[in-house]
């Protein structure tokens, strides 16, 4: 039966698309809006007596409701009226949407001969594509849209986020198949859109402009979305996602049919608020998605047994801490599992991959390449998918942040594996500078420096906290901060190796003490520090002094032979823009008078990030190592 109303359920489909763009048009020529209106209802109710007929209720109180909106909703269109254009719009969008929706439980019920609840209604093809087409016209059909010879960003950003929907798996709710494709597909598709708005955002930071308030409402999207896909991986009912979506299209066409009235013109390097809504909500949405995708790929469980019984430290119980403990708990397992960090990579990548592009200095292409490649084979596929993950912790420098990364400190890895990482490391950093962790191989760079998150580092200089960590001057408080939090890692060490020996029985939400603190630094108060860069500055884990593992590093760089050096001093002495000091997303800003005075610089919080070599105008400044050493001391044999 179904096949054969496969053909009437197009032509519905179809009409009912056609005259909804033809309700757009009038809407969007502003000079037939109540006509607008009037289509949008009518449609609503012809969809709804259509539904009533097939499952035989309420068929008479739906005929007076269309006969009456017949006869007096069209008085507004007669008399000219023009109501308010922001009630127009929103009245126009719930119509559209109720209209939809009854059009899918009309040819829902239409195909099985069952009637059609509300999920049934939202979750078929015929109301999503539909809609989604729709939606689709009333972007394109917009002012400085149809015509012209491009399309604004403010409508390029609202399609991406179509493309995001148009992978909605609650179309096919009841074919596993389909809803596992659908979730790895929108995922992607999110992940590509996200990308895109960074970049439409970067290339405007210079302006206030409209697209970055409708670039805010996206991500709030984006995260009601993946929020609704996590819960039903959970709690096994799309309602949460249907509700997210139903409200997510609502918007999407108040908001089409007129991009430039979003909200206010803003900046997102000028309004710190704005700024610290839209990393939080991208990091809230980025964790969702690492869930979704963490439980789909079958690294944690589904359901609530199977999620709670597949996280690594177990869900606590009996105490009045227990629900901060299980929410600290989820956070941390799901920002270290690999799938979050393959999905964050994926978009850090490739602002990554822009910033490459910009890049005009060879050696800092070099050093963004290795950087790109770090993060996926040493962040990513060693330590998840490699074939030496059981023996890693044996192996010096893959005791990748310190103490703690690969579990608790025992007597069969305190030498080669925990020591022998500092070892190597040192000797690296001696040699490279500390660049060759806080600039490679550690997540934070790849973050940090891609073209969008890059720009933040004006923050260094607008912040209150990021303007007390301008210059390489280290203030009383960075070394405090530093002698803290190196004594309470080291000694969360020494309590794991007594713990591990059997000399004492220690262990804090069942696990051991130095493998959470390394949890919660690096996967819960990094990206704390991440999202407050507003507020805080960039590089704050190398300004403020609280990451142990570059902190060290940085001490034992600055012994070695990693230095900033000018080819000529008198070019610095003549320089007024010292854009150098000005790109330097550390924020040393004092660079220049030692290259006058001293024809280099050495500082300890330099990370060799590059920045200065690639916006001094002049091509005066590089990077001195062992390299340029022993060429030295060659051409002084000679």
């Amino acid at each position: 039966m179904t096949v054969l109303l496969l053909p009437s359920e197009i032509a519905l489909a179809a009409v009912m698309a056609v005259v909804m763009f033809y309700a757009i048009h009038l809407l969007k020529a502003k000079e037939n809006q109540a006509l607008a209106v009037y289509v949008a209802g009518m449609m609503f109710l012809m969809n709804l007596l259509g539904y009533s007929i097939v499952n035989r209720f309420l068929v008479l109180p739906v005929i007076i409701a269309n006969a009456a909106f017949m006869s007096f909703g069209i008085l507004p269109v007669l008399a000219g009226r023009k109501p308010g254009w922001n009630l127009t719009r929103a009245a126009f969008a719930v119509l559209m949407l109720a209209g939809e929706a009854a059009m899918g439980a009309f040819i829902s019920s239409l195909g099985s001969g069952i009637p059609a609840g509300l999920i049934q209604s939202l979750d078929n093809p015929w109301f999503s594509y539909v809609m989604v087409s729709e939606m689709a016209f009333a972007s394109l059909y917009s002012p400085g849209g149809v015509g012209k010879r491009s399309i604004p960003e403010s409508r390029v950003m609202l399609f991406t986020l179509l493309a995001a929907m148009a992978f909605m798996p609650t179309v096919f709710p009841y074919s596993p198949i389909y809803v596992e494709f659908a979730t790895w597909a929108s995922a992607v598709a999110m992940i590509a859109a996200t990308v895109m708005i960074y970049e439409v955002l970067y290339r405007q930071r210079i302006r206030n402009v409209q697209d970055t308030a409708i670039s805010l409402q996206i991500m709030i999207a984006f995260t009601v979305m993946m929020i609704g896909q996590f819960l039903y991986l959970i709690y096994g009912t799309w309602v949460p996602f249907d509700a997210a979506l139903s409200a997510v299209m609502l918007w999407y066409v108040f908001i089409s049919l007129d991009p430039d009235r979003a909200g206010k013109n803003t900046n997102y390097l000028k309004d710190q608020r704005w700024a610290f809504s839209f990393l939080s909500l991208t990091f809230v949405m980025e964790w969702f998605m690492g869930a979704v995708l963490s439980i789909s790929s079958g690294y944690f469980g589904s359901g609530v047994p199977g999620f709670e019984g597949s996280l690594p430290i177990g869900w606590q119980s009996g105490t009045m801490y227990a629900p901060a403990a299980d929410l600290f708990i989820v956070i941390i397992s799901v920002t270290g599992s690999p799938w979050f960090l393959i999905m964050m990579g994926a978009e850090m990548g490739m602002l990554a991959v822009f910033k490459f592009a910009e890049s005009h200095n060879r050696e800092n292409r070099v050093r963004i390449a290795l950087m790109i490649s770090a993060f996926f084979i040493y962040s990513i596929y060693v330590p998840f998918f490699s074939p030496i993950i059981p023996r890693l912790r044996f192996i010096p420098y893959m005791w990748t942040m310190g103490i703690g990364s690969l579990g608790p400190v025992t007597s069969s890895v305190l030498f080669t594996g925990i020591i022998g990482t500092y070892l190597v490391s040192a000797v690296l950093s001696i040699l490279f500078g500390s660049r060759q962790l806080c600039s490679v191989t550690c997540t934070a760079p790849m973050m940090y420096q891609g073209t969008f998150y890059d720009s933040l580092k004006r923050y260094n200089r607008t912040s209150s906290m990021g303007r007390k960590t301008l210059t390489s001057r280290i203030r009383p408080w960075f070394r405090a901060t530093v002698l803290l939090t190196s004594l309470f890692v080291f000694g969360s060490a020494v309590i794991s190796y007594m713990n591990s020996e059997g000399f004492i029985s220690f262990t804090v939400l069942g696990t051991d003490l130095s493998a959470l603190v390394y949890m919660t630094w690096f996967d819960f108060l990094w990206y704390v520090v991440f999202v407050s860069i507003p507020f805080m500055g960039s590089y704050a884990c190398v300004n403020q002094g609280w990451c142990y593992w570059g902190t060290f590093n940085q001490a034992v760089s600055y012994l070695g032979f990693f230095r900033l050096k000018v080819r000529d001093p008198v070019t610095c002495v003549n320089c007024r823009t010292v854009d150098c000091a000005l790109a330097c997303p550390v924020g040393l800003t004092d660079m220049r008078a030692s290259f006058i005075e001293k024809g280099s610089f050495k500082a300890f919080k330099c990370v060799g990030v590059g920045d200065c070599v690639e916006a001094c105008p002049y091509d005066n400044i590089y990077m001195h190592d062992v390299r340029h050493a022993v060429k030295s001391l060659f051409n002084k044999a000679e």
